[in-house]
């Protein structure tokens, strides 16, 4: 029969203590968002609300009107440059926005580069 023990030490690292949590919990913490450089852009990802479909089309024009925006880039854009696929760690390929068709809810469709806040964002179909 085995017997089973505590052990003499606690395993692990124990509890580890973070000097940032003071002044976040102050409200005094400064967070990426509160970061303003010259020349910043802000990025904006359109992610598929479907599991799987089939992509038609993609409408870029509003987001491409935009007088903010400085590119709008899909799956397609990617495709035309070589750029639609890189390697994951398990030595395989995923794409890296989606061309074709989605093949899982939240995959990435579209990104939208713009100046300023939040971008708007591209409509697909």
């Amino acid at each position: 029969m085995t017997v089973l023990r505590e052990p003499e030490a606690p395993m692990g690292h124990g509890r580890m203590l973070r000097k940032e949590d003071p002044r976040f919990v102050r409200g005094q913490g400064r967070f990426l968002d509160d970061v303003q450089l010259p020349g910043m852009l802000h990025g904006a990802v359109l992610r598929s609300p479907y599991a799987h479909a089939r992509i038609v089309s993609i409408d870029t024009s509003a987001a491409e009107s935009h007088p903010k925006v400085r590119a709008v880039i899909t799956g397609e854009t990617l495709a035309e440059r070589g750029l639609a696929w890189m390697p994951t760690l398990s030595h395989d390929v995923a794409a890296v926005l989606a061309t074709d068709k989605v093949r899982y809810q939240g995959q990435e469709v579209a990104f939208v580069v713009a100046e300023g806040a939040t971008p708007p964002a591209t409509r697909s179909r």
